[in-house]
């Protein structure tokens, strides 16, 4: 054993390290940090853990401190910060405080005695890191996408993500039950705030699109910054930016916008305006088809009044050109009749005045009529007709023909005509 070293007891030891801190840092001082691991037990008073996160994610924190804020103390921060932008202190929050160090002996535990806060550093920080994610977002082209995708005419299968049983799901399907629509709900039970939330919600919205909704609504009731501070998380809001489905926020917040709402196709102050935006649209959609449907049958209507006013006419117009015609086909009709009785009356007349010319024709060739005009007929003996000289030989006898009797000769030589 080194005699040389001094020997202390355990309350020694402790009575020089709290001495000793006391001189190191007189006062108090800010330190900057994450909290985590915060709790409040029934005392009233607030424990929690303020680290220094390491740059690689997975891995444990670069240092940490373990940190108690006093009950009658707790009130004036919560005060400070309400005032400020309605934070509220919770895991994961970057808060800079004002502490001053102490070593309790009984318990050999370093440990920080928070008594104050800067919230203009949270509200700066949150600021800047939503401004980042906003930025990049932008560049990358998809902070806009989910707002481009077309909404359902009507959009009744509904998918909801937010904490089942809570005021937000309460408001959210009352108002989509009094509408008297019927509305398919896909729920998706998740938690809305604190550690882990944000991946959670992340799940939701994937898991809810698989069922293939319309649309899905993702609403929460009202909170501190903090509280909300869930909707301003990256993988919130590259999840809605990817999803196939228009995403509707009902965040309950009434000045700052999150970062969900800006990615989501359209954002509401509360669950209750996103239910009711829902119901007006199926509304106004409803409306739509029943002034079609009146449109419809008062254009049928019209057009069958046209078309009985059309056959009623057509069928006048048939009617009087069907009489135009049977009276132009009477009329010729009586006219063909009429020239048919003039044509048979004057027919016979005619025939009779032919027939008189050709009778008297006939008897202007009678032999006797020619024999009374003073011609005669020479015939042979045996009746044949003499026409000339040379009919005749000598020694013929010769019958000769008059109008009031007959002369019979004997032929001598006779005289023919010589050219």
């Amino acid at each position: 054993m080194d005699t040389e070293l001094p020997v202390l007891s355990v309350s020694r030891l402790g009575s020089l390290v709290k001495d000793g801190l006391a001189v190191l840092f007189p006062e108090e001082f800010w330190v900057e940090g994450q909290i985590t691991n915060l709790r409040t037990p029934r005392s009233g008073h607030t424990y929690l853990d303020l680290v220094e996160p390491s740059d690689e994610p997975g891995r444990p924190p670069v240092a940490a401190f373990s940190v108690v804020l006093w009950k009658q103390t707790k009130v004036g921060i919560d005060r400070t910060l309400a005032e400020a932008g309605d934070l509220t202190l919770g895991d994961d929050l970057q808060v800079r405080i004002r502490a001053s160090i102490d070593f309790y002996p009984p318990h050999g535990r370093l440990q920080l005695k928070m008594t104050g806060v800067d919230p203009g550093f949270t509200l700066g920080l949150m600021a800047a890191q939503r401004e980042r994610l906003l930025l990049a977002l932008a560049t990358e082209g998809i902070l806009g996408r989910n707002a481009s995708l077309a909404l359902s005419e009507p959009a009744l299968r509904i998918g909801l993500v937010t904490s089942i049983g809570s005021a937000a799901h309460a408001d959210f399907c009352t108002e989509l039950e009094r509408s008297g629509i019927a509305f398919d709900l896909i729920e998706r039970d998740t938690r809305v705030q604190g550690d882990g939330a944000a991946i959670d919600i992340a799940e939701g919205l994937r898991i809810v699109a698989t069922y293939g909704p319309d649309v899905i609504a993702l609403v929460r009731g009202g909170g501190s910054a903090v509280d909300l501070s869930v909707f301003d998380a990256e993988v919130v809001a590259r999840t809605i930016a990817g999803l196939a489905v228009p995403v509707l926020t009902g965040i309950g917040h009434e000045i700052d916008r999150s970062i969900a709402d800006e990615v989501a196709h359209t954002s509401y102050k509360t669950p209750t305006a996103c239910a009711a935006a829902l119901v007006g649209a199926a509304r106004v959609f409803a409306d739509r088809i029943s002034a079609l449907r009146t449109a419809i049958a008062d254009h049928a209507h019209r057009a069958i009044d046209m078309a009985d006013r059309q056959r009623t006419d057509l069928a006048g117009r048939t009617i009087r050109a069907a009489n135009a015609v049977l009276r132009h086909h009477t009329d010729l009709l009586a006219a063909g009749q009429s020239r048919l009785l003039h044509t048979a009356s004057a027919l016979p007349q005619r025939h009779r005045e032919r027939l008189d010319a050709l009778g008297a024709r006939l008897r202007a060739l009678d032999p006797a009529m020619v024999l009374a005009r003073g011609w005669s007929i020479t015939r042979l003996s045996d009746g044949t007709l003499v026409r000339s000289p040379q009919d005749v030989s000598d020694g013929d006898t010769l019958v000769t023909a008059l109008a009031d009797g007959t002369v019979t000769s004997v032929a001598s030589a006779s005289g023919r005509m010589t050219p």
